[in-house]
Parts: C-alpha cells; sequence; structure tokens
C-alpha cells in the first residue's frame, strides 16, 4: 500500500508495517516510531488478528495517542471494522446475512467492546452493498440491544465507499455506493431464534452527502429527487401469496397454506407456467394436499388467444404462478387472454400465489438480470411493469441465492423504489414466504419460515442515483445504488402482522353485480335467507371494509344462515358462482 499512498494519494513519504504477533505489536520501539506520522492506515484482511493481536498493547496506545494529538487514522474493510467502539471481531469466522436474521446470536456473531473507540456508540460494517450485507447490520444492533440493553447506531459501508470525518465530527461521503446508517431506537425479539425487528431508520446516504457523529446532523446535498410516497397504499382486496425459492422442496408451506387455509380446500387451482413438466410437479403436490382439480395453462406463444386457457382462466377461483420468464410472461398480458388473467387476479376475493422467481410479477416493478454477476455494479439491471397486485411494491425472491448476486438483489429494490416512486420493498428468501390478505379492513402482510419477511417502506422526502460508474470509466452508465433520506425496515413474521394499508372493496363494475340476488328480510335480524339465479357458488359476510367474517359454500339457488352472533352494521354478501364465474355483492343491515 505504501506505494499507491504516494503515488495516488500525494503522501510524501510512507512505509508499511508487518505486525504479526503480540510481541511486535508491543514493541516500545514501533510505539515510538509510529508517533512519528501523522496517519495511520489499517488495511483489509481479518479483523480477528487486530483485535487478538493489537488489543491492550503499546500499537493500540500509539494510534489512540496520535489521534487525541490530531492525527488522522483510516481503516478499509477489516481495517474500518476496528475503529467503532462496538467490534464485530469474526472470532469463529466471518458472518452471513442470512444467518443474522434467523438468528442474530449465532456462534459467528461476536462482538467486543473493549478496543478501539474512536466512534463511541456505533458498530461498523463493510462490504454492505456488494455482500448484501444490510441483514448482518441490523443482526449486530438487534444482537447489542438484546444481550447488552444498549442502543447503538450503525453504519454500513458500501465497497467503494468511504465517509472522511474532521476534527468537528463531520463525515462526508464518498465514493460509488452509500454509508447505510442505522439508527437507534427500534425493538428487537425472537420468534424462536428469527429475527423480528420493528421499524430500523435508516439513511442511504450518496457521495456528497455528510453525517456528524458528534451532532447527528446530517445534510442530503445529493439526495436532488423528492419523492413523497407517504399517503400510498397497499388497498387490494384479494390475497397474494409470494414464496422467495423455485424449488418445490422449499415451497412445501406456502403450497400447504393456499390449499387448506384460503378460501376453500375444495376450490380448482389453476397453473399459469412457462414450464409444464414442472407445472406437473406442483400439480401433483396440490392433489395430495386435497385439491380436487388442477388445470395447467402454458404461457406459450398461441395462449393468449386460446379459447382453452380463456376458459381455464374464467373459472379460476385460486391461480398459481410458476417458472415463468419476464419476456414471456409481459408478451402474454398484452393478450387478450392476457388481459383476462390481469383483471381476474384483480377481482374481488381472489387469490393468487406466486413461486420463487414469479414473486416479482406481484408487485408494480418486475427486477431482471439479477442473477448476472456484477450486473447492478455496471448498471446492467434491467426493469418492467408487472402485474400490480401489489401496486407500491417490489419484491425480490431469492435474495441470498449465491454471492455473484447478492449486490443485484440488496441494492436493486431501494433503486427500483427510487426509480419508480414506489412505497414498499420487499425481500424474500428461500427460508421463507409471504401472505398479504385483508384482514378487518386493512391488508396484512404476514410471514412464515425459519426467515423473517424483510420489509422496507419509503418514510422520506428525498432520494437520489448513484453518480458514480463501478469501472470509473465516464462511458460507462452509473452504479445501480440510490441514496434516501429515511428508509424503514422491518423484519416480520406471523406474529408481527405489517399493515400495507386499508382495503378498498369499492370499485366494482356494473357487470360483476347482479340486481336479482336478494336478501331477505333486509333489514336481518337472525337469519338471512339469499337467493340467486346461479347455483354451485362460493359466498363471503364480509364487513363494508372488505374483511372476510364467514365464507361457505352451497350447491342449490338459495342460502339460508344465522346471522344472529353479528354486531349490528352494514354488510356485504359476496358470491362467486364457479361454472359461469359470476361475481354478485349484495349489501345488507344487520338489526
Amino acid at each position: 500500500l505504501a506505494p499507491y499512498f504516494k503515488q495516488q494519494c500525494g503522501a510524501t513519504y510512507a512505509k508499511e508495517f508487518a505486525v504479526a504477533s503480540r510481541d511486535s505489536a508491543d514493541s516500545q520501539v514501533l510505539y515510538d516510531t509510529l508517533l512519528t506520522y501523522q496517519v495511520i492506515f489499517f488495511r483489509g484482511g481479518d479483523q480477528t488478528e487486530y483485535y487478538d493481536l493489537y488489543r491492550n498493547t503499546k500499537l493500540q496506545e500509539a494510534v489512540i495517542n496520535l489521534y487525541s494529538k490530531g492525527g488522522t487514522i483510516c481503516g478499509t474493510s477489516a481495517g474500518m471494522h476496528i475503529l467503532s467502539s462496538v467490534v464485530y471481531t469474526a472470532a469463529n469466522g466471518t458472518v452471513y446475512s442470512y444467518e443474522c436474521i434467523e438468528n442474530p446470536n449465532n456462534k459467528y456473531v461476536t462482538l467486543a467492546d473493549d478496543f478501539m473507540n474512536f466512534a463511541p456508540g456505533f458498530v461498523f460494517d463493510t462490504h454492505v452493498a456488494e455482500r448484501a450485507r444490510f441483514g448482518r447490520t441490523v443482526g449486530f444492533l438487534a444482537n447489542y440491544k438484546m444481550n447488552k440493553g444498549i442502543d447503538i447506531t450503525g453504519i454500513g459501508m458500501d465497497d467503494m465507499t468511504c465517509m472522511t470525518v474532521d476534527e468537528t465530527g463531520l463525515a462526508t461521503v464518498r465514493g460509488t455506493g452509500c454509508a447505510n446508517i442505522s439508527m437507534p431506537g427500534s425493538n428487537y425479539s425472537l420468534n424462536g431464534t428469527k429475527l423480528l425487528a420493528d421499524k430500523v431508520h435508516i439513511m442511504q446516504l450518496l457521495q456528497g452527502c455528510t453525517y456528524n457523529f458528534n451532532t447527528k446532523q446530517v445534510t442530503f446535498n445529493t439526495l436532488d429527487k423528492p419523492t413523497n410516497s407517504a399517503s400510498y397504499e397497499e388497498t387490494g382486496n384479494y390475497t397474494v401469496l409470494a414464496s422467495g425459492s423455485n424449488k418445490l422442496s422449499e415451497n412445501q408451506a406456502m403450497l400447504a397454506d393456499l390449499v387448506i387455509n384460503n378460501g376453500l380446500t375444495t376450490d380448482p387451482v389453476l397453473i399459469v407456467t412457462g414450464d409444464e413438466t414442472l407445472a406437473n410437479t406442483f400439480r401433483d403436490k396440490l392433489l395430495l394436499l386435497g385439491t380436487p382439480e388442477v388445470k395447467i395453462a402454458g404461457i406459450n406463444n398461441d395462449a393468449g388467444n386460446s379459447a382453452d386457457i380463456e376458459l381455464k382462466i374464467n373459472n379460476a377461483v385460486k391461480i398459481l404462478f410458476l417458472s415463468n420468464t419476464t419476456a414471456n410472461f409481459n408478451q402474454f398480458l398484452n393478450t387478450s387472454n392476457g388481459g383476462l388473467l390481469r383483471q381476474k387476479a384483480h377481482a374481488a376475493g381472489m387469490i393468487c400465489a406466486f413461486v420463487g422467481d414469479d414473486s416479482r410479477f406481484a408487485g408494480r416493478t418486475v427486477v431482471d438480470n439479477f442473477y448476472t454477476l456484477y450486473a447492478s455494479y455496471y448498471a446492467e439491471l434491467t426493469f418492467s411493469k408487472g402485474l400490480s397486485l401489489l401496486r407500491h411494491s417490489v419484491i425480490m425472491p431469492n435474495t441470498f441465492y449465491n454471492s455473484d448476486m447478492y449486490e443485484n438483489s440488496a441494492t436493486a429494490v431501494p433503486y427500483a423504489m427510487a426509480l419508480d416512486t414506489l412505497k414498499y420493498g420487499i425481500w424474500l428468501t428461500n427460508h421463507n414466504y409471504m401472505k398479504v390478505t385483508p384482514v378487518e379492513g386493512k391488508n396484512l402482510l404476514t410471514g412464515y419460515g425459519a426467515a423473517p419477511i424483510m420489509v422496507v417502506s419509503n418514510e422520506g422526502t428525498l432520494t437520489g442515483f448513484s453518480s458514480q460508474t463501478g469501472s470509473g470509466s465516464a462511458s460507462t452508465k452509473p452504479r445501480m445504488i440510490a441514496g434516501f433520506d429515511d428508509l424503514e425496515l422491518s423484519m416480520i413474521d406471523y406474529t408481527t402482522p405489517y399493515t400495507l394499508g386499508n382495503v378498498n372493496i369499492t370499485g366494482v363494475s356494473a357487470s360483476e353485480i347482479d340486481k336479482s340476488s336478494i336478501i331477505s328480510p333486509n333489514p336481518v335480524k337472525d337469519r338471512l335467507n339469499f337467493t340467486s339465479k346461479g347455483q354451485n357458488y362460493n359466498w363471503e359476510i364480509c364487513s363494508i371494509n372488505g374483511s372476510q367474517i364467514r365464507y361457505g359454500h352451497t350447491e342449490s339457488e338459495s342460502t339460508n344462515l344465522n346471522i344472529a352472533d353479528l354486531k349490528p352494521g352494514l354488510y356485504v354478501f359476496k358470491t362467486h358462482h364457479l361454472g359461469t364465474n359470476h361475481l354478485t355483492f349484495t349489501k345488507f343491515i344487520k338489526k
């Protein structure tokens, strides 16, 4: 490194010291020599060695002494880790984000607070974008809060990015990525070993932004895109399930949930797929779970105008999206049957499930090319429009699939949020799945599996994009990293539902209302009599704000129900006729 500092940084003199033992680190000669320098720089490597070899030695004393006299202390990677008051020592080896969110107390999370103390109340993390360590940084904060009872601030530095801190504590961000500042004050808990986090506020500061370590004041000089998604809500009156894995073996729980816990077990399922061979294996599992009928709609060149596909979509009660490529799926959506599928998926009371990569289609923005190495770094991610069942969200499945795409999965979500002014970003892993469903007038997001669902919302008013290229060449596009003045990260599961918005049951078209359907008497006191022209329908009683209260199935034209236990008020009786796909919505008053 010494030649680099002289040739690239303009240093008049630089020397590298290899201090590889405690005896060397505790040398008076080394102490005296180090105090003749103005800058001490700790290079990357293994912070365990720094901690074990340098702690409570003359070397540590010299570094602290030099700093107190106005000297400059620097570090990158492992060298940055050791500069905060709370140090991730990596004593048992490195730890990955997926390990931290599934168990922040796992044996690899080793934190110490008895070494350097240049940033009191902080823990530093590095390579955050490159190695998708956003979950790891929060894991450190949670571990320290739950075990020490102390709130600390996390600074996760992206690779090719740094903060220069002056004598007043004012830090300026420089480089291609972000300084990710995770604020204290959040609530952390465990479900088993799984980490649950409530509203971790995060600032993503791009080059030119400043942060004062002493006063905590921030300037967002380069977050130059005003954005206001505070009023955005997910209002759909339907159920969405989405998993983070493509594998059948890792979708068992979601498939069981789809069949047993949503709608009726007897409801037929339609699989919309680009791989009919794979679809048959999922079909077999659904049949084993008790689904009486599973149809497959193969998305191919002829599917857009196929009468058979049209009939299958019309008759669908539950839809499973499986193994569709973005190009083929978008092409299909532009056909008549594609339009019908989109309309069907948005119908009130509809139940749709998305497997693995297809989960992206449930949101408004679809990220593609995210398995390609360095795609985000070299600005090669692509974006298109999804089904918008979650119309203010972007969903990233397989978040920690492999190291080739860690950066893509980590940075694509906030980048898409800034690009399309989205409120929510959701990360899924191969160890979980999510469900969004109306409950008492609210659209609740819940998660299931060994890993929590990571959901981030834009709570601020400013965003921006990196202006620096990954290659350093002016001929290439800037790195795909976005900055925000206030993101709110939560880690949730079924014990900690997350509210995405209020359900909207308005907007029912005239063709969906069957005025010949009759409820008598109306108002109703104890027993409700519903009569319709059609037979064989599923029915629901919903509150006026859309939450399901009771449901069932009727083979005849009439239904007689005891509703004496319902509270007085206005309700909706909804039917879905299975043969014709006809929907009816009839209001009634419970006295």
